[in-house]
C-alpha cells in the first residue's frame, strides 16, 4: 500500500484510515464464525447495516436537494450512481477465504 499511496500522492491521513480499514476487514475474514468470534462478526453487520442506512438517508438528501432545485437531474443522478456501486458493494457478501 504505500508504494502505491506514493505513486498516486495519496495524503498521509487517507493512507492510514484505508490501512485501518483493510486490517478490520482481514480480521473479520480470518476470524471466521467461531463462537469467540461473534463480537467481530457482530462489529462487520452492524457497520455493513449503519452504512447502508446511510446511504438511504443520502438518497433522500439529494432527491430533496433536486426537489428544492439546488442541484440538477444530471447532478442527481451521478450522485445516485456513486451512491449505487457503494450499495453494491456493502451488499455483497465477504469473499471467504
Amino acid at each position: 500500500m504505500p508504494e502505491v499511496a506514493a505513486e498516486l500522492g495519496t495524503d498521509p491521513d487517507v493512507v492510514e484510515r484505508t490501512r485501518r480499514e483493510y486490517e478490520e476487514h482481514l480480521h473479520v475474514v480470518h476470524r471466521g464464525t467461531d463462537e469467540d468470534d461473534a463480537p467481530v462478526t457482530r462489529h462487520a453487520e452492524q457497520y455493513t447495516a449503519l452504512r447502508l442506512a446511510l446511504l438511504a438517508r443520502k438518497r433522500a438528501t439529494v432527491v430533496a436537494l433536486r426537489d428544492e432545485q439546488r442541484i440538477d437531474d444530471i447532478v442527481l443522478r451521478q450522485f445516485q450512481a456513486r451512491l449505487d456501486i457503494e450499495e453494491v458493494r456493502l451488499s455483497r457478501p465477504d469473499p471467504v477465504e
